[in-house]
């Protein structure tokens, strides 16, 4: 009577032991080639990084030189110099506020929660936009400069910023109005899925104010042929 049951159990066991197993061969087998791809893709970026910024320092040489020569190449300089701003180009040090996204830490969650108590790159996106919404002048996310142009996406655990791999916790600094800024971080329409995941799943999220931040220029590529600035 024992024996029939017992032979179905461990039919199960073996089942569910080799379907594991092949499960994990997968997660190896596919993970490991997209993280391998994710730290060559940064390499290459952080080369054509540093040769880019010696390209840029090396034309700031040049345009510094020639706008000593007449009045209107100053100008000329000026309006560069002022678009450069717009785009990001150049750092920028003001008043604003940080923002701090982190993992849900010393918090038990059940594995159906567990994707709401991580970090996401929507939840990245949502941040920047909600910032630039309250009048953001200038953010960077873990010192990575964010522009029009800017890209953020997962890469397996792991969130890629303009071509640069980032682990939590992300701090989000923006310059701008604190008041405005503030204002918009804490409308209950703004962030809502965030906020419900820091009060049920213990995610970490807080917007605090801040004197004298600094953000960097950014560094990467601009592939805009027509923009104006406004």
């Amino acid at each position: 009577m024992l024996l029939i049951p017992a032979v179905l159990f461990g039919l199960l066991v073996t089942v569910q032991w080799r379907s594991q197993n092949e499960r994990s061969e997968l997660t190896v087998r596919y993970n490991t080639p997209l993280i391998d791809a994710a730290n060559a893709l940064q390499n290459e970026q952080n080369d054509l990084k540093a040769q880019l910024a010696q390209l840029r320092a090396r034309l700031d040489e040049i345009q510094g030189n020639a706008s000593t020569q007449g009045g209107a190449a100053r100008e000329l300089q000026a309006r560069i110099d002022d678009l450069k701003a717009r785009a990001g180009l150049t750092p920028r040090t003001g008043d604003g506020v940080v923002v701090q996204l982190d993992d849900a830490r010393n918090v038990s969650v059940t594995a159906r929660d567990l994707d709401r108590s991580i970090c996401h790159s929507t939840d990245l996106t949502d941040i920047v936009n909600t910032a630039w919404k309250g009048g953001a002048e200038a953010i960077a996310i873990n010192d990575e400069r964010i522009v029009n142009s800017s890209s953020v996406y997962c890469v397996g655990s792991t969130i890629m910023v303009n071509g640069t791999l980032m682990s939590p916790p992300f701090n989000v600094t923006v310059i701008g109005s604190q008041n405005a800024l503030l204002g918009a971080f804490d409308d209950p329409g703004q962030l809502q899925d965030i906020k419900q995941r820091r009060d049920v799943q213990g995610l970490g999220f807080r917007v605090t104010r801040a004197a004298a931040l600094h953000v960097p220029a950014y560094t990467g590529a601009l592939n805009v042929r027509y923009g104006t600035p406004h």
